[in-house]
């Protein structure tokens, strides 16, 4: 599992394994199709940058995605926050 942060905070947001995004918990909450992250119900909610940072381009008016069921949780732990990049026209992702 690859560990993502929140692009201009810096905030820990989760997991990514393979196509699939777990929180910092470990619960499965969503899946990536390309770099866009989708919930279980198709709503996209961000993108993936830069391969480590979850944000969402203000300017960007995302497709809808398809459903898809919870997953089962895998064993995680939180990792610690850290710097942001604030880059212009991204927003932090509601996750």
């Amino acid at each position: 599992m690859i560990p993502i942060w929140r692009l201009r905070s810096g905030w820990f947001a989760g997991w990514k394994a393979d196509d699939q995004f777990y929180n910092p918990e470990g619960k499965h909450i969503g899946y990536l199709t390309g770099e866009i992250v989708y919930t279980n119900d198709g709503c996209a909610v961000s993108e993936v940058y830069g391969d480590q940072w979850i944000g969402r381009r203000k300017t960007v008016i995302y497709p809808t995605g398809r459903r898809q069921a919870e997953l089962s949780s895998k064993p995680a732990a939180r990792l610690t926050d850290r710097a942001g990049l604030p880059l212009a026209g991204w927003a932090d992702p509601d996750l």
